[in-house]
């Protein structure tokens, strides 16, 4: 049987030991993580009092918030609340900071008058990899030649002239106006 080993903390380390116990105390609550023998972190809580505090929150909150904010990380959350006169509903796309989140992002409740922040929901990130050979009906080329080749494309000095060159119903085309032909009249 493995033994555990007790931490008291302010953060949650970035390196976790395998099979211990971690108590994070911070500002006014405190949160409990056990570790398995990888060293991966589990949330231990009382899930009633959590949902009892948001619910709490929640109702004391006016809810003038009038769209979602949309911020890139945890940082940029903090940075956004530091300008905030109002409630908000902020979505941090990477909110891998929080200790409270496993991965991926996160839907926070910003209360203005209690400056609070509440995470209202976590969402999985999904991470999708497309390789070149799946593409159905795609180009034969590699993108390196793909990329070889738009580099070779119209590198001309008369570029700018040519490109005034071009077609309608009618015939042949310059700057957009048609192209009329001169015959030479004399010595017939």
């Amino acid at each position: 049987m493995a033994q555990v080993r007790f931490y008291k903390v302010t953060t949650l380390p970035g390196s976790l030991e395998a099979n211990a116990f971690y108590y994070v105390e911070n500002s006014n609550y405190a949160e409990s993580y056990l570790t398995n023998s990888a060293g991966v972190a589990r949330a231990v809580g009382n899930s009633a009092m959590i949902n009892a505090l948001i619910s709490e929150a929640l109702a004391n909150w006016s809810g003038a918030a009038s769209s979602v904010q949309i911020v890139a990380d945890i940082a940029a959350r903090d940075a956004l609340i530091a300008t905030l006169e109002a409630n908000a509903m902020i979505l941090v796309i990477d909110a891998s900071a929080d200790p409270t989140v496993d991965a991926g992002s996160a839907l926070y409740a910003y209360d203005a008058t209690a400056e609070q922040t509440y995470k209202v929901a976590e969402y999985e990130s999904m991470d999708v990899v497309l390789n070149w050979a799946d593409i159905v009906d795609g180009p034969s080329s590699t993108p390196a030649q793909l990329d070889n080749a738009v580099s070779l494309a119209h590198s001309h000095s008369n570029k700018a002239t040519l490109d005034l060159i071009g077609a309608d119903g009618e015939g042949m085309t310059y700057n957009g106006q048609g192209v009329t032909t001169r015959w030479a009249t004399n010595n017939w």
